[in-house]
């Protein structure tokens, strides 16, 4: 008896026979490609980001104060310090007197002198215009030629929290080394404290401490 079903296609029966044997394999390939792509695109996400958190990187200092011995005496990170300590002011005002009075022969020190005692000051305050004039009469280069002045600051007292009291002595030499002559100064000096924007301000003055006014005289 005859049989009704046509007959088989041999290239639809070819087809059939690689789909089966080897279509698993495609699949797998192109899911491995998809895995691939993923992978990469992480990959670079990641690395942008690294990159970006890089240029984001800010360094938190950690102070350890020590004594003249060399041990801790107190320590954290600058949040957990007194930003306004007392004593950190008056060691700025000390060096500032120092910077400001001191004549040296060496025009390179003398001159870092200048630049530390004008990065204490600002431009429109009463304090900037007392030290111009100063320097404009008072020359240390010229008098560098004959003399040397050396400042030794002996007492700086708080009389508030923004005027002080500044007590120092200035020995004068001949260029031979010879003592010619002791004077004694007090000055007021009325400060204002801001903290520091860029790097160059910081390392000159790193508290950010500003004289905004000040006066001195000479003791007898």
């Amino acid at each position: 008896m005859a049989s009704n079903r046509p007959p088989e296609n041999p290239y639809l029966a070819a087809r059939q026979e690689w789909t089966e044997r080897y279509g698993s394999y495609v699949q797998a390939a192109a899911a491995w490609r998809i895995v691939g792509i993923l992978g990469l695109a992480m990959a670079i996400i990641g690395f942008g980001y690294a990159i970006y958190l890089s240029t984001q990187v800010k360094l938190v200092p950690y102070i350890v104060e020590v004594d003249k011995l060399g041990s801790s005496v107190t320590s954290g990170f600058p949040e957990q310090i007194e930003y306004a300590d007392v004593r950190v002011v008056r060691a700025t005002l000390g060096n500032f007197v120092t910077s400001f009075r001191s004549v040296t022969p060496d025009a390179v020190v003398q001159k870092q002198y200048i630049d530390r005692t004008y990065a204490l000051l600002r431009t429109p305050d009463p304090s900037t215009e007392k030290v111009n004039a100063w320097f404009r009469g008072n020359s240390p280069f010229e008098k560098a030629k004959t003399a040397t002045v050396a400042v030794e600051v002996n007492n700086i007292v708080a009389l508030s929290n923004q005027t002080y009291q500044i007590d120092w002595t200035e020995y004068e030499r001949d260029r031979k080394g010879k003592e010619t002559g002791t004077r004694r100064f007090r000055g007021v000096a009325t400060v204002v404290l801001t903290a520091p924007q860029d790097e160059a301000t910081i390392r000159l003055n790193p508290i950010g401490l500003y004289i905004r006014d000040l006066d001195w005289t000479a003791q007898l």
